[in-house]
This record gives structure tokens, sequence and C-alpha cells, in this order.
């Protein structure tokens, strides 16, 4: 489960784009600044669980209302852009699922796309998003449910919920790692969390427990995502995805069995 993430784009950047679309008095630089921008936003798109073909339609969309003569080639780690002369990559390395943000950013690319005004601009780059606690309260509702889903008690319910946020908020730089990685962190630490109220003597369901909790990691957006662009004609971007969820569903299986490997022994 990722934390929250906002964009920070440059204030000089969003000075530059208050300029309407037909703005035929526009230099190279302020045309670069405006691809580069496009680029900032796939990128983040992409991270916040956008699929490879809305990244791409964004940042050709951007850069059209703009004039701009772009060609772009978009993986899911890697972002290759043209405009005239000037060549740009981006490196994504990490993936925050954050769909409060993926709506800002497609609102956002659309008011680009259109005239635009000081308080529109403005109102994106001051956005607020969700507290901490909302985000714990989300985490312990979300796991919860799905351990009551499949057939877990309220306690359960309960563990799976403070278990959920334990290994959202688990402070080991996840950013750090690769995503299997984190995802074996997480399922391991996850599963041995899960016997601790049986240890106290509390009457719960550690296989339901841990049902309840893994959910978080499961990669259901990324599979969806690979098969969207797949039909859109991302063959390569749609495998890449498939194959990372692949990845993140056997690091959570390993982590799982681990977990359970160690506690046999006890």
């Amino acid at each position: 489960m990722s934390i929250l993430f906002l964009i920070k784009l440059n204030k000089s950047m969003y000075n530059k784009l208050k300029f309407k679309k037909n703005n035929t008095s526009d230099n190279d630089m302020t045309k670069n600044e405006i691809f580069s921008i496009s680029l900032d936003i796939g990128k983040n798109i992409i991270i916040c669980g956008g699929e490879v073909s809305r990244a791409k339609d964004t940042i050709k969309r951007i850069n059209n209302a703009y004039k701009n003569d772009c060609s772009v080639f978009i993986l899911p780690t890697l972002i290759i852009a043209q405009c005239g002369e000037k060549v740009e990559i981006r490196r994504i390395d990490r993936e925050e699922i954050n769909l409060f943000e993926l709506t800002r950013l497609n609102e956002l690319s659309r008011q680009l796309c259109s005239e635009k005004s000081d308080a529109q601009i403005n109102k994106y780059e001051n956005e607020e998003v969700y507290s901490k606690l909302i985000e714990m309260l989300a985490v312990f509702c979300a796991t919860g449910s799905f351990s009551i889903f499949f057939g877990g008690t309220f306690l359960d319910a309960l563990s799976s919920g403070v278990i959920g946020i334990i290994i959202t908020y688990l402070n080991y730089k996840k950013d750090q790692f690769p995503l299997f990685s984190s995802n074996l962190i997480d399922s391991f630490v996850a599963g041995l969390l899960s016997f601790i109220p049986q240890i106290f003597g509390l009457a719960t369901h550690y296989d339901k427990i841990i049902i309840g909790t893994i959910m978080l990691l499961v990669p259901g957006l990324t599979v969806v995502n690979a098969i969207r662009d797949m039909m859109n004609g991302d063959l390569v971007a749609g495998l890449i995805e498939l194959i990372n969820a692949i990845m993140s569903a056997l690091a959570i299986a390993f982590g799982i069995a681990g977990a359970l490997f160690l506690f046999s022994l006890l």
C-alpha cells in the first residue's frame, strides 16, 4: 500500500502556462518548458496508477494545444520524448497508487489544453490531499472489510486493520527498495504479526487476518492497466506491467510462506 503522493510543479512554469493556447508569441524557451511540464505530468500519471496509454495521450494533447510537434515513447519505467531538437527522458522508479492525484492530474491536463486563468492554475498547485488520519482509517476499513468478507470474525478484522496500518507505515525506506523486495518484506511482516493475537490467547484465525492484510499488496490495478494497454496497442508496455504484477504476486506468496514456515518451526 503506497502513501498518497502530490506532484509539485515549478511556479515559474505555472506562470508560463497562463498563456492561451492560441498565443503565437510563445518563444522557444516557453515551448520547451511546456514540453518539460507535460512529461512531468505524464510521469506522475503512471506513478499514481494510470495507464501508459493515458500518459502518452496526455503528453501529446498538452503539446498539441501549444503547437508543439512532439513524439513520445513510454514504458512503465521510462519516458522518452522529442520536441524539435530537444529530447528528454524521465525515469519512473516507483509506483504510488493514488486515484485522487490521478484525477487531479487528468483535470489539470484538460485545463492546460483549454483557455486558462491564474485561478485555475493555482487551484491545482495548492490543492490539499487527505490527512494522515483519513489515510489510516481507510487502510483499517479496507483490510478489516476484506477479512470479514473472506469469513473472518470481528477480532480478525480488528487485527487485520491494525496490521494493515503497520505495514503501510512501516519505516524502512521502502521507496528505496524494488517493488518485489518491498512486497516481500511487507508480506513477511504481515504474516508474522498475524500470529500475535493467538499468542496472547485471543480467538482469532491467522489465515483470515493474512488474507485481509495482503489484499493491500495485491497488484489488481497493475493487471487491469496491463490489459487496457495491450488492448490499446501498447503491447510491450502491457507485457511489462503484466510481468510486474506476476512478480509482485510471487513476492507476496514467498513472504507469507516464509512467515508460515518460521512459525511451523516454533
